[in-house]
């Protein structure tokens, strides 16, 4: 499994926003998360159409949680990110007949899901 670089983003905008508990600007998580304004654009975006996040415009303005961060865990990022926990194909898809390896690959990835929604964004900023 390999989270993508604008998962792992997603995951810091989140605990960022968790650990402030207010409207965080674009120029504020720029600098803390190191990431370029435009990336941050894209990826806020993705969590804001994913209900996790509100933008708010104008002075003031930037961005919030939507939800208490004891609602929403890693898993749930990495859900609307990845569209969840996936094995690559060539590891998923053996060339020749292994059930064994099959459900050991399908344990493992329940298992890393499992572990991921056990990681709410409170925990992880306490």
């Amino acid at each position: 499994m390999q989270i993508n670089i604008s998962t792992g983003y997603a995951l810091q905008i989140m605990l960022y926003l968790a650990k402030n508990r207010r409207t965080v600007s674009s120029l504020e998580l720029t600098k803390n998360i190191a990431v370029s304004q435009r990336y941050l654009f894209e990826v806020a975006g993705k969590l804001r159409n994913g209900g996790f996040i509100e933008t708010k415009i104008g002075k003031g303005g930037g961005y919030t949680l939507n939800k208490e961060p004891s609602m929403i865990s890693l898993y749930d990022v990495i859900l609307l990110m990845e569209g969840g926990v996936h094995m690559p194909d060539s590891v998923a898809a053996p060339v020749y007949d292994n059930s064994r390896l099959v459900d050991a690959l399908r344990f493992l990835t329940d298992y890393i899901e499992a572990y991921f929604r056990s990681f709410t964004l409170d925990k992880l900023t306490n």
